[in-house]
């Protein structure tokens, strides 16, 4: 095999003493999800839209985006999105491959590296529920059709399934092993790549699961570094929130030597923080329990000497309201107590993602419901449609974005 130009090598994303470098330098970043980029890159998708999109996004100084590498299934469930990679095991849409080709390419011209993750512990996306369904090992409960615990219930059942286990290793084979069309550059030589991600938020689902849970974590890292040894790797885990309020499982899991960095996501609403009926209260509360759940991470982050990204922030409009037109007053304030962590000097934190990116999108009526020819947003079909997502005309949370973005792009004294 023929060796890159050292130039080429340098431009990856590496870990050096504990922090992301490029180029020989720090890389520290406040990015955004936008999950759907392939999705627009694909030729039935909107191009144009995503030009304009990443253009908008190099100008408020992010350099990282995060997005899945494709969805799992085909299903008439509503919150299982449409336009799937993989409608059958094993068999791919060339149309969206050639998505993700372009998304890369386009990604690309502007400096902005991707982290693609290659699943999804969640229904929106097929997920690890689907290669059970594929499998024979039951239909798939929607968690609007059947209930959160029969869904997280099955999902749990994907680490003793060895069928779909060798099923995702010939997934992640067969997309690491992909050569871009429009670049002529194999994946696994493509610095656009930041790293490959296991899943997006793998649980234990069970706390019956855990130790297989961490095994698969160490044969599947170690699978996928095997495949690809320039980009780094991560799992794409929550935190303590996702390993069944284990903070030493998600200790464990970013111990193994394939696993390049760690992760954590937060979710305030979701974790039940916030009480809207007593907004004023627990606001704050919630702020200083999303700076406790970074720092609790970010010490193990340290003791490991690895980085950490906050690879999931979201937090809802004023009001708890969808339209773009509503204000973001809390939200700008929380971010602003996130971003204000940089500065504490914590050696491992070294990226944020916000979840996520709407950009021009917009829900298509005030059911703000999405549905097949819909607009993308940075909500996934199963949420309201402007719940937590940053669109375009959102200026104060982009001014903090850019402003927090040039601080970072300082050299580090």
């Amino acid at each position: 095999m023929l060796s890159m130009p050292m130039n080429a090598v340098n431009n990856f994303v590496r870990v050096t003493d504990g922090q992301l470098t490029r180029n020989g330098k720090p890389y520290r970043f406040i990015g955004m999800n936008y999950w759907y980029g392939s999705l627009l890159g694909m030729k039935t998708g909107d191009r144009a839209r995503l030009g304009r999109e990443l253009d908008f996004l190099q100008k408020q100084g992010i350099t990282n985006l995060r997005a899945m590498v494709g969805v799992e299934g085909i299903s008439k469930n509503d919150s299982h999105l449409k336009f799937p990679l993989q409608p059958k095991q094993g068999e791919y849409d060339d149309a969206v491959l050639d998505g993700l080709d372009y998304f890369l390419a386009e990604a690309a011209k502007r400096h902005i590296t991707v982290v693609l993750f290659l699943s999804n512990n969640w229904e929106w996306s097929g997920g690890f529920a689907q290669y059970l369904e594929w499998n024979g090992k039951g239909a798939y409960p929607y968690p609007s059709e059947a209930g959160w615990g029969t869904f997280i219930n099955f999902v749990g059942k994907f680490y003793s399934c060895d069928e779909c286990k060798e099923a995702f290793n010939r997934h992640c084979k067969y997309i690491i092993s992909r050569t871009n069309r429009y670049t002529n550059k194999p994946y696994t030589e493509d610095p656009t790549i930041m790293a490959w991600e296991i899943a997006n938020e793998p649980r234990p689902d069970g706390a019956q699961n855990k130790t297989i849970y961490k095994q698969w974590i160490g044969e599947v890292s170690h699978y996928i570094k095997s495949l690809d040894k320039n980009h780094l790797l991560t799992a794409g885990t929550e935190g303590e929130k996702g390993t069944e309020e284990d903070i030493e499982l998600w200790k464990d899991i970013h111990s193994f030597p394939d696993v390049d960095y760690t992760t954590i996501h937060i979710w305030a609403k979701n974790w039940s923080w916030m009480d809207f009926s007593d907004f004023d209260r627990t606001f704050a509360i919630t702020r200083e329990k999303m700076k406790k759940y970074v720092l609790d991470h970010a010490l193990i982050a340290d003791q490991l000497n690895k980085p950490m990204v906050i690879e999931e922030i979201g937090f809802p409009r004023d009001g708890h309201l969808f339209d773009p037109a509503t204000s973001t007053t809390h939200r700008d304030q929380y971010f602003a107590d996130l971003f204000g962590l940089f500065n504490n000097k914590l050696k491992s934190l070294q990226g944020i993602n916000i979840w996520a990116f709407g950009g021009e999108g917009r829900a298509s009526d005030t059911n703000y419901k999405w549905k097949k020819g819909d607009q993308f947003v940075g909500d996934p079909p199963q949420e309201e449609q402007g719940l937590n997502n940053v669109f375009d005309t959102d200026k104060t949370t982009l001014e903090l974005i850019f402003k927090c973005n040039h601080k970072l792009a300082k050299p580090v004294r």
